[in-house]
C-alpha cells in the first residue's frame, strides 16, 4: 500500500512539472507577426554555348535545374541518349524526337566524351 501511495505522489508530481513546463512554452511561442522570411538568391546556371543548347536548356529546365547536367562525369553517347530517353519515357518530358537527337548531340559534345 506504501509502494502505491508513492507511485501516485511521483505521478502527480511529474504530472505537475509537466503542468508547468507547457504554460511556460506556451508563452515562449512567436507571434505570428514576429515571423519572418528569407529570400534565397537565385544562382543562374547557364549550360555552355554550342548547337542544340537552345533546345538542351530550356527542355532540361523545365523538370530540374541545369546543373544536374554541368555537375555530371563526361558520359559516352550512349549513356546521354540512355538519360534522354528517361526523361522522356520515364519522367514524360515533352521532347520529340528530333529535339532529343539535338540535345543528346549537345549533351555528348559539351559535357561528354565526344564519344
Amino acid at each position: 500500500m506504501k509502494n502505491l501511495f508513492l507511485i501516485a505522489v511521483c505521478i502527480a508530481l511529474v504530472m505537475s512539472i509537466g503542468f508547468v513546463y507547457a504554460e511556460n512554452q506556451r508563452g515562449s511561442r512567436p507571434n505570428k507577426n514576429d515571423v519572418h522570411s528569407i529570400q534565397i538568391p537565385v544562382i543562374p546556371i547557364e549550360l555552355k554555348p554550342g548547337p542544340g543548347q537552345d533546345k538542351a536548356s530550356p527542355f532540361c529546365n523545365i523538370c530540374h535545374s541545369l546543373d544536374y547536367i554541368t555537375m555530371q562525369p563526361p558520359f559516352l553517347r550512349a549513356t546521354w541518349t540512355a538519360e534522354v530517353n528517361k526523361m522522356i519515357k520515364v519522367m514524360g518530358a515533352p521532347i520529340n524526337e528530333d529535339d532529343a537527337k539535338t540535345i543528346i548531340n549537345y549533351l555528348v559534345a559539351n559535357y561528354g566524351t565526344g564519344q
